[in-house]
């Protein structure tokens, strides 16, 4: 049999329920402009029924008891969710890369007077100016100018590729860093979910923080029956995130920078052959004497760039730079034709980074280096386009569901209101007619 009171609990039920839905929508009004935030909804029940004790039909029905809150559920989706995540992933790595590239491509200057390749274009022609006049001076130290400035600008370039690998390994520890950090602030927010027994505003802080990680290294996450998730990532080889795009990128500048000390491993020691080989301005006796080898390169573990340099001894009298082929005749320009000629002289390389030879004149070789990093770079920037608009488009529909809507809201915050209003009029309504049963009847 139902209690005297039962329409006042209904009416107590009603007004616990809508004032927990009007809560809850302030909280989502509140937090409308919050990163991260997930809107929350209150899911309603009807309580248990109990026998109708009035009942004099034959058929069975029963009494309703009013509304209880079910759940207060934080509204999300989790195939947006994870492919958000890796997507962002696959971001991360390829903006590093485009970085990276370009970073390089400023550092090469080319195309342009400022770059290697006009340089090397101006060694030849000062060997072939040397050519036509064998007895210059002048001629000779031209070519010593334009030798300095070569190896100025391989240097220069061999220097900027050295202090970039260094900065993608200082930035690759720091990443390791962050996702070791970001892990254990995940683990503390899984112990604070299970301790509150599935706080929405705690799920919200992790997920933000799992999207952050998902953007240093690719991730795979799995919910626990207890509510904690599971974000399993592999360091050592990770294919996506900035932790890859890190890697790659200092493969990819150690690949460029074996290539351009490969150009002056092989030029340099062709042009100190022909120059060795010839005859100098310098006579002892009356005899020419064997010219000076133009470069000097020095034993060490350090790159080919850093222990090449001009030799001494032709710098300081560029007299012992060799013309001529011949003893005896000053005026043959022979040899230096011949060296300008290694312009057009196909040389072997052995391509870093592959099991790949190259057979190119020391200037295509070049080229062709530069221009592969021209290409990669249009390629990345075009992968980077292409995922960002795939990625803001996902977050678009992940707000679309999980974000706040300032209409949607107010439109709850009235409806939810009336029901208050109505539920508090019933209860005025209940506690009337028991003053009826309570205060008159028998008077």
């Amino acid at each position: 049999m139902t209690s005297t009171f039962h329409g006042l609990e209904i009416g107590r039920r009603s007004l616990y329920t809508q004032q927990t839905a009007l809560s809850t929508t302030g909280h989502n009004i509140a937090n409308a402009n919050t990163p991260g935030y997930s809107r929350q909804r209150v899911n309603m029940e009807a309580t248990s029924s109990v026998t109708n004790p009035y009942q004099t039909g034959g058929s069975s029905s029963e009494l309703g008891t009013g509304v209880s809150v079910e759940s207060i559920e934080r509204i999300r989706s989790e195939y947006l969710d994870t492919q958000y995540r890796g997507r962002n992933a696959t971001l991360g790595s390829e903006s590093m890369k485009l970085e990276t590239l370009q970073q390089i491509e400023m550092m090469s200057a080319e195309p342009g007077e400022n770059g290697l390749n006009a340089s090397l274009n101006k060694l030849w022609s000062a060997f072939e100016d040397l050519s036509a006049n064998p007895d210059s001076l002048a001629a000779r130290s031209v070519v010593v100018s334009r030798a300095e400035e070569v190896l100025d600008k391989g240097k220069a370039f061999n220097k900027d590729l050295k202090n970039l690998s260094e900065s993608l390994q200082s930035q690759t520890d720091a990443v390791l860093k962050d996702i070791e950090s970001l892990s254990k602030q995940i683990d503390e927010l899984n112990k604070e979910v299970v301790r509150t027994k599935g706080s929405n505003d705690i799920k919200d802080k992790r997920d933000m923080l799992i999207d952050e990680l998902s953007s240093l290294v690719d991730v795979e996450v799995k919910e626990k029956s207890n509510g904690e998730l599971e974000v399993k990532y592999d360091i050592a080889d990770a294919k996506a995130g900035k932790l890859k795009g890190l890697r790659d990128s200092a493969e990819l500048t150690e690949n460029v920078q074996e290539n351009l000390n490969a150009v002056f491993e092989k030029l340099a020691p062709e042009i100190n052959k022909l120059a060795e080989s010839g005859y100098s301005l310098v006579k002892v006796d009356g005899a020419m004497q064997t010219g000076k080898p133009l470069f000097d390169v020095t034993e060490g573990e350090e790159s080919y760039l850093e222990r090449i340099s001009v030799n001494e001894e032709v710098k300081s009298n560029p007299a012992n730079l060799a013309a001529s082929s011949t003893q005896g005749t000053v005026s043959n320009g022979d040899l230096a034709a011949k060296i300008s000629g290694l312009k057009n002289t196909s040389l072997s390389f052995d391509l870093a980074g592959s099991n790949d030879k190259v057979d190119a004149t020391t200037n295509d070789f070049y080229s062709m280096l530069i221009s592969d990093i021209g290409s990669k770079a249009q390629s990345a920037e075009r992968t980077v386009a292409n995922n960002d608009t795939v990625l803001q488009s996902i977050e678009s529909n992940r707000l679309s569901i999980s974000g706040v809507s300032l209409d949607e809201e107010m439109a709850n915050l009235v409806q939810f209101q009336h029901a208050y209003n109505a539920a508090a009029r019933y209860v005025s309504t209940t506690d009337e007619i028991l003053d009826v049963i309570i205060n008159r009847m028998g008077v």
